[in-house]
This record gives structure tokens, sequence and C-alpha cells, in this order.
């Protein structure tokens, strides 16, 4: 007689090299300023606020961004600079009159001055067993967290909207045409240029640790 029973196969796990381990690791989710500032707390938790303040801004400075790209596909007879006057002077104004001291953020806070590479470690026969990160540093700073790249932008864009009134005369923004009106504005908008660069080149000196 046989046995017409079926049987399961049998499944045997598949060996995984000690290479195929170290690739299925997570990767770890902290840049270079993490790595430089392992160890000291208070400069970790300054750092995420940092971050979190440049993800803010820059989730608000993408919304011009798009406009201008926009308003440069239109090819209509008004700049961005001027289509957007109201919205380049509030961001530049809750920059130097906002909650926030940027003047306090730190250059390797606002770019990226280097990145995480890694150093295999090889066992005798090559094989990598393990690996350190370490921090690389660039030849010319990247954006990174684009802080200090938004805060040039809105200086270019702030610059763009004086020019336009210098040209259009003073009178330009004034509902009324009235050219006291305008000096006013410009007066004050000279005023928060003149504070907004000062921010942007104490963020570019300011290199300590």
């Amino acid at each position: 007689m046989t046995d017409d029973t079926d049987t399961a196969p049998q499944t045997k796990p598949e060996a995984t090299s000690e290479n195929e381990s170290l690739e299925a690791l997570p990767e770890i989710d902290f840049d270079y300023v993490d790595l430089m500032l392992d160890g000291d707390l208070k400069s970790q938790v300054n750092y995420s606020f940092v971050k979190a303040v440049a993800a803010a801004l820059d989730e608000k400075m993408s919304l011009l961004l798009e406009a201008e790209e926009k308003v440069g596909e239109a090819e209509g007879p008004e700049s961005f600079a001027e289509v957007a006057l109201p919205e380049i002077e509030a961001m530049a104004q809750s920059v130097t009159d906002g909650c926030v001291n940027f003047g306090k953020v730190r250059f390797w806070e606002a770019c990226e001055t280097a990145e995480i590479a890694w150093e295999e470690i090889k066992d005798p026969e090559g094989k990598v067993v393990n690996r350190a990160p370490y921090g690389n540093p660039h030849d010319e700073p990247k954006e990174g967290n684009r802080l200090l790249k938004n805060l040039e932008q809105i200086a270019d864009w702030l610059r763009s909207v004086h020019e336009v009134h210098e040209e259009k005369g003073m009178g330009w923004v004034s509902p009324y045409g009235c050219p006291e009106d305008g000096q006013h504005a410009y007066d004050r908008r000279s005023s928060c240029l003149t504070s907004l660069d000062a921010i942007i080149e104490k963020v570019k000196a300011n290199l300590d640790f």
C-alpha cells in the first residue's frame, strides 16, 4: 500500500550574512549637528528649537516662492515685488519684530556645514562588522534647513520692493497717492531692511559652539 496523505513541505530559515544584517539595520535619524552636540544637552535642546523654527519659516516661504513662480509664468505687467508687497513686508517684519530672536541663531544651525559620513569597521576577513558616524565638512556650506537661505531671500525681496518704490515715486504705496504717506512707509521699510541685513550678518558671524 502507498500512503497518499499530503504532507506540508518543510522550509528552512535562510541564512543571513553579517553584511546583510548590517544593511537591514534601520537608519539612524540624526544629522551632523546632533552628532557634534552629543553630550551637550542644553545645546541639543536649543538646536531642536532652531530646527522647528526653520521648518515653520520654510513652510511659509514655500507659499511665497510658489507665488513668485506663478507671477513669473504669467508674464504680467507687475513684478512679484509689486504683487506681493504686503506679504513680503509681513514676512520681513515677522523676522525683525517677531517673538524669535533670529540674531542668536548660530551659522552652523542655519545651514549645512558638514554631513554625516560612516567609517566602516571590518573584521580580519574584510567583512563589515560595524559602522561609526563622523562629521564630514563641506568645502562650501549647503542650504540644510534653509533658515539662512530664507532670511537672505526675504531680504532680497524687500530690497526689490524698495527699488520699485523709488522708481514709482513716494506716493506709490499710498491709497490716496500721498507722497507723505508713501515716505513714511518707505522709511519704515528701510529700517526693517537694515535690521534684517544686520540679523543675517550676525548669523553668518556667529560660529560659536
